[in-house]
């Protein structure tokens, strides 16, 4: 098995922190960002000092910069908000920040990653999406529709990066 270089977004919780673990067991060169810099200091206490850390909120533009040289074999794009309630109801302010971190954010973070991946003659961005992305369910709505986008975007991407 090749060693890669891999940075997992949302790595201060769950599936991304769960990602990481076990990414650095497999031997993979694994960097590991957080919302916050209090994410990242107790996440850099958890692991192998082997795993970099460091704090990048995809919402940001200077943080995700961040990663413009980091030469990334491997994108996992995990962070994302989730939000629910009565789309009759919802407040579109909840709506249009859910659509900031997990589709417009996630995208822009990948572009940066894409163009030096381009330039280098390959490598592979995962989206983290979820079954509410296939299947609307009433009452987590505000964060299905994202989850659609979402994989609707890596579907044209995937074709995109093909040609």
């Amino acid at each position: 098995m090749a060693v890669k270089r891999i940075l997992v977004t949302g790595a201060g919780t769950g599936i991304g922190r769960d990602a990481v673990k076990a990414l650095s067991v497999l031997g993979h060169t694994v960097i590991a960002t957080t919302y916050s810099e209090a994410q990242a200091e107790q996440l850099r206490q958890e692991l192998d000092a082997s795993v970099q850390v460091f704090k990048l909120d995809i919402t940001v533009a200077e943080d995700r910069e961040k990663i413009a040289d980091l030469n990334l074999d491997v994108l996992i794009n995990n962070a994302a908000l989730g939000d629910s309630g009565s789309l009759a109801e919802v407040d579109m302010d909840r709506v249009r920040k859910l659509f900031e971190v997990n589709v417009f954010s996630t995208l822009a973070l990948s572009q940066i990653a894409i163009k030096r991946m381009v330039s280098k003659g390959g490598g592979t961005v995962v989206f983290i999406s979820s079954l509410a992305g296939r299947a609307p369910m009433p009452f987590l709505m505000p964060y299905s529709m994202t989850k659609f986008a979402l994989s609707a975007a890596a579907a044209g991407l995937r074709d995109e990066m093909k040609v």
